[in-house]
């Protein structure tokens, strides 16, 4: 069946992350934390094939269905980018305790952990301060990683005193 050349389908983004943590430094031993966005521009294509042992925070529920099936394993942690206290901090810091439990696990620690948002900006800096901060990252080292990986990242001001410690 030919296809009319008339209709435009949108193109499939491709989820790009930054990496804001290797594997070795600070206590994650070999898990790399990264994080990026469904629609961003900035980072590191994800490839299906470099999925497969890695885990996928999804902070905005944008994830292509393709992409969370190839994964060892996709959390979806979704909240809004939303400058004040958020509604579902819980879920939040649930998620970040079972990932950080999971990378402390000898056998069971991913190779890489993808926090990812929208634009990899916000939501995925708040929860990737947020682990960088569990492995032992001081909280102002935590943001100025997430702001060297991710230029204008943690714009959010209630987000940023999160990781901060101060909020």
């Amino acid at each position: 069946m030919l296809e009319d050349p008339s209709v435009h389908r949108p193109a499939l983004h491709v989820p790009r992350a930054s990496l804001v943590l290797a594997a070795n430094e600070a206590a994650n031993g070999q898990t790399e934390i990264w994080m990026g966005g469904a629609h961003s521009h900035i980072g590191d294509a994800l490839t299906h094939d470099a999925l497969g042992a890695s885990w996928l925070i999804d902070c905005a529920g944008e994830i292509d269905l393709s992409y969370r099936t190839a994964l060892g394993r996709w959390l979806p942690c979704v909240f809004p980018d939303l400058d004040g206290p958020l509604a579902s901090s819980n879920r939040v810091a649930e998620t970040v305790e079972l990932t950080l439990h999971s990378i402390a696990q000898s056998g069971g620690a991913p190779d890489r952990v993808y926090v990812m948002c929208q634009h990899g900006m916000n939501r995925s800096g708040l929860v990737a301060g947020l682990l960088l901060r569990g492995l032992g990252i001081a909280p102002r080292e935590a943001v100025d990683r997430i702001r060297g990986a991710r230029p204008g990242a943690l714009a959010n001001d209630h987000f940023r005193l999160m990781v901060l410690g101060h909020a």
